[in-house]
């Protein structure tokens, strides 16, 4: 039964479909009427029955022809084949002719604003109201009156529910399309984020690396003195440049797309890099930069609770900071990384390095950068995970010299592990 109504739904308010049916319905109706045994009313006795008939007709017909146009002006057909009912009606004696008005009516209801469909509504029903008290007396007047309104409440009821039912059924595909387009953004979305995890993990990682053979490979070079080794360390050193500059451009290219969409933290509380490191990892980060020649300590204090969130996010930060020692810092000589762990598990960290010169402006042992910075890769993304996971970071030249780079991280551990019991 529902199917059925729906079909019947789907039917009416196809208005390509009711266009044609309306139209064909009067012209019908009038076909039948001018058929039938007709007469003339008195004042008409001396018109040949014939030619009655074909003007009858012809009126008949140029009301069907009204009705195709009833989608494009709904309340001025109703207007016009309200007057053409009354014409019709008072010169014919007969209040019958009432199927190409409710048909103009129906159109007016559907497709019309909340008040001209009233205008319609009222204008109809006054038409009719007219024509059935003027032919009509006695108990007569009120059962031909009484069938006559049902009629035009039948069309406006039927009309009505048309109307609701297409404005559902358009909300329903706004809806649809809403819920396609949300997921097309939410897949383009998800893309721009494993792109920046990828732009993170070669930032960090292929990047250090690099940095780490271009430093070792000049302070080989430069201690000695047999020509050829000479010759194959600086093309080594070049070609690690070049592998430095080109993935560089690959990280803003990749990043490029993810500035735009708003960050969201990841259930794992991970943005850099395809997996969460930990801090063991970092001793080969520490390994790497005393064989370029850099004394490296390294401290901890406090009791650590081993939050892998936490320890990925230290480890990305400590080499990021010691790639940069290595990359811009003028003549370090040390680096001093200190961690230290508060009750609640808060960790505070500090990178510090005796470099000297401004804002690390000269790479170690050749004094000039080993490629252009360029703004919102490093550091400054690290930080954005940094205050999403609800910490802060800071970084600027030290005091006493050198560079540092400090950042705080509330403890979770404690507090998910509450959440969980």
């Amino acid at each position: 039964m529902k199917g059925m109504t729906t079909n019947l739904f789907e039917l009416l308010s196809n208005q390509r479909l009711t266009r044609f049916v309306m139209p064909l319905l009067s012209l019908v109706y009038t076909l039948l009427y001018v058929s039938a045994p007709i007469f003339p009313p008195v004042w008409a006795e001396n018109i040949p029955l014939p030619v009655w008939k074909t003007a009858i007709g012809l009126i008949g017909l140029l009301c069907s022809c009204l009705l195709y146009w009833s989608r494009q002006s709904p309340l001025l057909i109703t207007t016009m084949e309200t007057l053409l009912y009354l014409g019709l009606s008072f010169a014919t004696s007969d209040d019958s002719f009432l199927i190409p008005l409710v048909g103009a009516l129906y159109f007016c209801v559907c497709l019309s604003p909340a008040p001209r469909i009233a205008a319609g509504v009222g204008e109809v029903a006054a038409a009719v109201s007219l024509v059935t008290v003027s032919m009509h007396a006695g108990h007569m007047l009120f059962l031909e009156w009484s069938a006559r309104m049902a009629v035009i409440m039948a069309v406006v009821a039927a009309a009505i529910a048309v109307r609701s039912y297409r404005i559902r059924r358009k909300t329903q595909q706004r809806e649809e399309q809403e819920r396609i387009r949300s997921e097309m953004l939410a897949r383009q979305r998800d893309k721009a984020v494993s792109r920046a995890q990828v732009a993170g993990e070669l930032h960090d990682s292929v990047g250090h690396d690099l940095t780490t053979i271009i430093a070792l490979t000049q302070g080989f070079a430069d201690s000695v003195e047999i020509k050829e080794l000479q010759e194959v360390l600086t093309d080594i050193n070049q070609v690690a440049r070049d592998g430095l500059a080109d993935t560089r451009q690959a990280v803003r290219t990749l990043v490029q797309e993810h500035d735009a969409i708003p960050q969201e933290p990841d259930d794992d509380g991970r943005r850099f890099g395809s997996r969460l490191h930990t801090l063991d990892e970092l001793d080969t980060v520490i390994a790497h930069a005393r064989a370029a020649g850099l004394a490296v300590v390294s401290t901890k204090t406090g009791h650590q609770l081993h939050d892998p969130r936490q320890d990925n996010l230290c480890f990305i930060v400590s080499r990021e900071a010691i790639t940069n020692t290595l990359r811009h810092a003028s003549d370090p000589s040390t680096i001093v990384i200190s961690r230290d762990y508060g009750q609640d598990g808060a960790l505070r960290i500090s990178i510090h390095d005796d470099g000297h010169g401004d804002e690390h402006g000269r790479t170690l042992a050749d004094r000039k950068p080993a490629i252009h910075d360029h703004q919102g890769v490093g550091l400054k993304q690290i930080g954005e995970q940094w205050r999403l996971m609800g910490g802060s970071l800071s970084c600027g030249p030290s005091e006493n010299g050198g560079w540092t780079v400090e950042a705080v991280l509330p403890g979770t551990s404690e507090k998910e592990g509450n959440a969980h019991d």
